[in-house]
């Protein structure tokens, strides 16, 4: 028998897999590739110490209640803990009751959509838009219109003509140094995004797992923090500023609609990770938090520029590099006539890997583009391989014309 279905049926390796899946197989044959594809923070920064120490603590203090059931409204003193945390950082109102934990942000979102998004609902996107982020939209509705970005943030004029237009479920941004464009939107398209939410009766889903990662330490108002009338849900995560592996994110919204949300927990996967959340919960109470983030942030900040600085001086002329304030990306425009997809098996022979950027449009444009990472890349490899990734992008493109 042949197991079938209509939803898993239309399912698919994400964009970013389908590189990965290339990069395996030559692993797998003992060929090393030097990869600017990925998404994940750099591992010898993740707190390894802390955390084993903390897991102790919390075995010998709780015992067996740690690996137990747990509510699916999450551990109260984490919840309590985030409150704190996001009123220090982004939104200075958040209350306990204004949080639900869920197993990462992307749980989250599946589970919002889940719980709102209909088969003929519209959802609005940044073009581009985190590939993740679409995989998990198309899932539900076939009606995911992506909005050009300008280098402040969306386009708030072409969202407000798309509104005028028709009726919109929800407004997906990432307003901090965005995956995969590394902008970051300003806080007078903030204030005017809450007031279209506001004007429309539409809700703005709010994404932020790059937020504090600024390279010079400063953290913008979430676009939360302008919303009165529950027009705007965050959604937050340990991912990228402690490790992806606890699989701990959040969202902060209206109290009504987060214990609704209880309810979609409860039905998906009943808890959080029970160890996760009180792991989580410690490191920010226990923990020089600080200290770890300035530690990521300076990291970055020196990948980053030598990054910058090798694409600079070896990508061919024409190009436009969107250099990083923070995050973990950085966003290449090749000449118009050049086409990234084609030429990503020509710079691949040479065992350089790079995501073309047409995944993260919702219709496949800006065939032109790249996104590359910078968060797992040693200095000697960016020092290496970028300018290596120049010039062979320097002879395709005398090579062909799209």
């Amino acid at each position: 028998m042949k197991i079938t279905g209509s939803f898993i049926d239309s399912l698919g390796p994400s964009a970013i897999r389908a590189v990965t899946m290339k990069i395996d197989a030559k692993a797998a044959a003992g060929i090393p590739v030097v990869s600017f594809a990925g998404g994940k923070p750099a591992p010898e920064l993740f707190p390894v110490e802390d955390l084993r120490r903390l897991t102790d603590k919390i075995f010998e203090e709780e015992g067996g209640q740690c690996i137990q059931y747990a509510p699916s409204s999450g551990y109260g003193k984490l919840r309590g803990t985030l409150a704190e945390f996001m009123k220090r950082f982004q939104v200075n109102d958040a209350k306990p009751e204004n949080i639900l934990p869920f197993s990462g942000s992307a749980q989250a979102l599946n589970s919002i959509c889940r719980a709102l998004v209909t088969a003929e609902d519209t959802v609005l996107v940044e073009a581009p838009c985190y590939t993740g982020s679409l995989d998990i939209f198309r899932s539900y509705t076939r009606n995911v219109v992506g909005i050009p970005m300008e280098e402040d943030g969306m386009d708030l004029d072409a969202v407000e003509s798309v509104l005028r237009e028709r009726p919109v479920r929800l407004i997906y941004v990432i307003p901090d140094f965005q995956n995969p464009s590394a902008r970051v939107m300003s806080l007078e398209k903030r204030r005017r995004l809450v007031a279209l939410a506001q004007q429309y009766n539409t809700l703005v889903l709010e994404d932020a797992p790059y937020s504090l990662l600024g390279f010079d330490g400063t953290v913008m108002p979430a676009v939360k923090s302008f919303d009165t009338q529950d027009n705007v849900v965050y959604m937050g995560s340990v991912s990228k500023i402690i490790a992806p592996g606890l699989r701990v994110g959040w969202i902060v919204g209206p109290a009504d609609f987060v214990q609704k949300m209880v309810y979609v927990k409860m039905i998906d996967d009943l808890q959080v990770n029970n160890i996760a959340q009180r792991q989580v919960d410690r490191f920010f109470t226990e923990c020089d938090f600080d200290a770890h983030l300035s530690r990521i942030r300076e990291t970055y900040r020196v990948r980053a520029a030598k990054m910058v600085e090798g694409i600079r001086a070896s990508f061919p002329e024409g190009c436009t590099v969107v250099e990083p304030k923070g995050g973990m990306f950085l966003w290449v425009e090749l000449p118009q006539e050049m086409d990234a997809m084609e030429m990503f098996d020509y710079v691949f022979e040479q065992n350089i890997a790079y995501v073309p950027g047409s995944f993260f449009y919702p219709d496949g444009s800006g065939r032109n583009t790249i996104r590359l990472n910078f968060s797992t890349s040693s200095l000697e490899d960016i020092s290496e391989k970028i300018p290596e990734m120049g010039r062979l992008i320097c002879a395709y493109a005398a090579q062909h014309r799209r």
